[in-house]
């Protein structure tokens, strides 16, 4: 058959496969009329393929191959992409079809297989609700029970806090007071070691004062004891000659007089140092000592202070531990009555979901039951879609071998005008080539 009289011109929008076709979309070239006939808007009716359909309209025998080939090529691709989209239509419109038969087969099984086993199920649910009712109350009961268990218990522990509170205030007093008179005795303590350090510094300062104004003294009596033998020296010299050196003899002798003075003031200074501190030091040292005995006194009362602190803080940790034990044990109670009820809480909810699937299933029956007319209506419509399936499937099929039909009829046409668009594309980037070589 020539490839520009297709006996499917009926079928719209076919589109390219992906073996040898490209993504153009472009309108034929020509004018090619295609035509469409309504058969194929009917439900679960095939279209009917026209073969004497009106042609497309001929190229003119006076244009170009080129012209000519191209124009074919527009038109077949046209042709496949129809061809193809009412083909997957047609599949679309099957594929719900056949999944609206499935569900309805499983809905109207159901519904049979619960109309043949009424009675069972009747006999079943009612059981099965009777059952989790009476459960349910059983459960409420034993609830009511442990949430009463639960109260008194919490009573019993507010109760046996508010005892406890009230026994260890007076521990807790006593050790807080010891604790104070801890505090006030190692702040006197504190004090009294100060006083002692200060008394003790004090001591030190005169006595190291004294020590260096003796040492100065006896220093200052050595440095004028070898300078009146340097100077005697140089008397000794000086007499060789008394007349020529008399001047100088003068001079050295006045020396000698001024060295043994400063000698003897350093001497008298000596003597006097040790009874000038004396007084100051004694009195230094008798401070000392009362501060040392202050301390002794307040470091006696600080340790006695705190022995009594911490004996009656323990007291007091000891009693408040016991009757934190005693709280926790309780404490402890409550926590397993407050189990044992989200247990009879969790129990209860499964039984009311039981008892709500039972209802569900016996309503479900008894609506089924008391509709037959449903359930012959919807065998009713699975036999009419089955037969509207049967005969989409045979739509399916035609356009499936009219869809392969005009790929076969139309692939030389397509192939050519694939290589004439790869020619132009090639011819194209020759002339930029060139254009692009001369301008450089």
């Amino acid at each position: 058959m020539p490839e520009g009289n297709s006996p499917l011109r009926n079928i719209p929008n076919p589109d390219l496969d992906g073996s040898d076709d490209t993504l153009l979309s472009a309108t034929p070239v020509g004018g090619v009329n295609l035509d469409t006939t309504p058969t194929s808007q009917m439900v679960g009716v095939a279209p009917e393929l026209d073969l004497d359909a009106q042609e497309p309209d001929e190229v003119p025998i006076e244009a170009g191959p080129v012209k000519r080939g191209m124009s074919e090529g527009f038109s077949a691709m046209s042709e496949v992409r129809r061809a193809k989209r009412e083909h997957a239509d047609a599949r679309d419109k099957l594929d719900k079809l056949q999944a609206e038969i499935a569900n309805d087969n499983h809905t109207l099984e159901h519904r049979i297989q619960v109309e043949r086993d009424f009675e069972k199920i009747v006999d079943e649910q009612t059981s099965a609700i009777d059952a989790a009712t009476q459960r349910i109350e059983e459960l409420q009961a034993s609830l009511d029970d442990a949430d009463g268990k639960r109260q008194t218990l919490e009573a019993q522990l507010e109760q046996m806090k508010a005892t406890h509170a009230k026994d260890l205030a007076p521990y807790q007093q006593l050790s807080e007071s010891a604790k104070k008179r801890a505090d006030g005795d190692q702040n006197a303590f504190n004090s009294a070691r100060k006083a002692a350090r200060a008394a003790e510094k004090h001591l030190k300062d005169l006595t190291k004062r004294r020590d260096n104004e003796l040492d100065q003294a006896k220093r200052t009596i050595n440095a004028a004891g070898e300078q009146i033998a340097r100077l005697n020296e140089r008397l000794t010299e000086l007499s060789s000659d008394p007349v020529e050196n008399a001047t100088q003899i003068s001079q050295v002798n006045g020396e000698i007089a001024a060295q043994t003075s400063q000698r003897e003031n350093a001497t008298a200074r000596l003597r006097a140092i040790p009874n000038e501190a004396a007084g100051a030091i004694q009195a230094a040292q008798t401070t000392l000592a009362s501060a040392k005995k202050q301390l002794e006194s307040a470091k006696a009362a600080v340790d006695a202070s705190k022995r009594e602190a911490d004996a009656k803080t323990s007291d007091f940790k000891n009693l408040r531990a016991k009757y934190r034990d005693e709280e926790g044990a309780l404490n402890d109670q409550i926590v397993d009555a407050q189990k044992q009820i989200r247990g009879i809480n969790n129990e209860m909810a499964s039984e009311r979901q039981n008892l709500e699937n039972a209802q569900a299933l016996l309503k479900e029956a008894e609506d089924i039951h008391a509709t037959p007319e449903a359930t012959e209506a919807l065998a009713e419509k699975v036999r009419d879609n089955s037969a509207a399936a049967t005969v989409q499937k045979q739509q399916v099929d035609a356009l499936a071998e009219a869809e392969q039909e005009v790929r076969a009829r139309t692939r030389q046409s397509r192939v050519r005008l694939i290589i004439m668009l790869i020619l132009i594309a090639v011819v194209v980037c020759l002339i930029i080539w060139l254009i692009l070589a001369y301008a450089g």
